[in-house]
């Protein structure tokens, strides 16, 4: 793995990127356990989109994809300043100075959108990031992974209770957070509030952590651009409801605003994750229930 993410740093974006829609249009093709779940979660929040529209959708997630796999080869194959050259524009960059220069915390809420490999490279030069990761389950894939976002300058803690601590000694100090909005908790760890119109178990953390540290909350995403373009970092202020003092207003407010994000580009979204294998009580898993593995 790690050789093939060397071989694939020696591309230019325009092929890598050529290479990933091939492995998206393989995808495509066979009915693979990404396009069944890509279709489960479209038809679940798109109920209303035409069929032949919802398919052209779905191929085009497919087709990103891959795109983001084989773009992982130039960033961590790379170094940092050669990745950063691929940014070409940065949308609302006084919304993170501004917040920078405030003596509170910054949570960072970077759903899984375009490139965030990319997004952690552009926050680690601009502050100083405090992100949880999950460990590959190949120990030498996972620490030559570690070391590589480390050397960008962020910092790792680990999906433990001393990494949730280490998140909040980080905003208590003013410093900045990362944190994934749109990964689905265990049921003791969320609360279920609406996406996209659909009961969802959302993360009750980044309510914790904006209600103990009052912190400023960030929406951050990079987007990819068409035709190798390069890629495109926006900012956007959280929804005001986010800072409500009740867990279910506030978690509310984190998916309003993750919705805003993947309006932005839905067809970047990772639609192949199944973000709601947990249904409220009583109800049935919809992967099960389309037969998806």
């Amino acid at each position: 793995m790690i050789g093939l993410i060397r071989l694939m740093s020696l591309l230019p974006l325009s092929l890598a990127q050529g290479v990933g829609r091939l492995l998206g249009r393989m995808l495509w093709i066979r009915r693979t356990r990404a396009r069944e779940v890509a279709r489960v979660n479209l038809s679940m929040v798109y109920p209303d989109m035409p069929e032949q529209e919802r398919d052209a959708l779905l191929k085009s997630t497919l087709l990103h994809n891959g795109m983001v796999a084989a773009e992982m080869g130039m960033l961590w194959g790379r170094s940092p300043d050669a990745s950063l050259k691929l940014i070409r524009q940065v949308h609302n960059e006084e919304l993170l100075q501004q917040a920078l220069e405030d003596d509170r915390g910054l949570l960072l809420l970077a759903p899984h959108i375009g490139n965030w490999e990319l997004l952690n490279q552009y926050l680690a030069q601009r502050t100083d990031m405090t992100i949880m990761f999950k460990p590959a389950k190949n120990p030498v894939f996972d620490e030559w992974m570690k070391q590589r976002r480390e050397l960008i300058g962020a910092r790792l803690v680990p999906t433990t209770a001393g990494g949730v601590r280490s998140l909040f000694k980080a905003l208590q100090r003013g410093q900045a957070v990362g944190f994934l909005p749109d990964q689905e908790p265990e049921r003791r760890s969320g609360v279920m509030v609406p996406f996209m119109e659909v009961p969802t178990l959302t993360p009750r953390m980044p309510f914790e952590l904006l209600q103990r540290t009052k912190a400023h909350a960030l929406m951050v995403f990079a987007v990819r651009l068409p035709n190798s373009e390069g890629f495109d970092i926006h900012l956007l202020e959280a929804d005001e409801q986010i800072y409500s003092t009740d867990p279910m207003e506030s978690s509310e407010g984190l998916n309003k605003s993750v919705e805003q994000v993947v309006a932005t580009a839905p067809e970047q979204y990772q639609w192949t994750y199944k973000r709601f294998k947990r249904p409220p009580e009583g109800g049935r898993n919809p992967y099960k229930v389309a037969g998806v593995p």
